[in-house]
This record gives structure tokens, sequence and C-alpha cells, in this order.
């Protein structure tokens, strides 16, 4: 088990948004011990109605399947919502988690955008 971290971002820089979007901040090694609290976050902000999520990590170390999972449990339930989305952030610099998704095949579930910018691109087009 390695250290973590997961947060909230009160604002995006350089744009506004609704309170129907939250950014999910996630770092360091996220592994067995960080997908429940990843699925705890992403749920409590679907309960508040929050419709679009952008879970930015930049920061991780790390990722392995049992984060994923949660990554892409929360994203069907967001999914199925109406305008529903979640989006990941993980910059081009971020080889190692890149190559981890593309192994996996997490591009063909989630959106996944080198920055926040590009990600609330997204959702602002989307919205």
């Amino acid at each position: 088990m390695g250290f973590f971290y997961i947060g909230d971002e009160a604002a995006v820089e350089g744009a506004s948004h609704g309170a129907d979007i939250a950014v999910i901040v996630a770092g360091g090694e996220l592994d067995f011990a960080a997908s429940p609290q990843i699925r705890e976050r992403l749920g409590e902000r679907i309960e508040a109605g929050v419709r679009r999520l952008i879970v930015d990590l930049s920061g991780a170390t790390f990722i392995d399947s049992t984060a994923i999972g949660a990554l892409v449990a929360m994203a069907a339930q967001v999914d199925e919502l109406d305008g529903g989305s979640l989006l990941v952030v993980c910059p081009d610099e971020n080889r190692r988690l890149l190559r981890i998704f593309e192994i996996a095949g997490i591009e063909s579930l989630i959106a996944v955008h080198s920055s926040r910018a590009e990600a609330m691109r997204e959702l602002a087009v989307a919205g």
C-alpha cells in the first residue's frame, strides 16, 4: 500500500463552471487502498446532484486495476444520469499512467484528457 491523496478542487483556473461540475484531484499511488475512497468521493458528488465530473490524476504515480475499476464503475453510474459524464485528466508527461490506461483499455470507456482546460472544454461543448 502506497501513499495517495484525494481531494476536491474548488475552482478550475481560467474557467467558470456551475454546480453540476466537480473536480476531484487524486495523486500518489492509487491502489486497492485508494479505490474505496475514490468511489466514496465520486459517489458523494453524484448524490449531491453533480452530473459532470473531472478526475484529475496529474499527480498520480501509479494506478492499479482496483482503482481503474472504481473509475469505470463510477463512470458507468454517472453515464446513466441525464447529461452525466466522467472525464479523467492525465498529462502527456505521465507516460506510466497513460501506458497502464492503454493496457487496460480505459480510453474506450472514459475520455482521458491531457489537461483540465481540455476536459472543461469538452464539458462546455457537451453541456
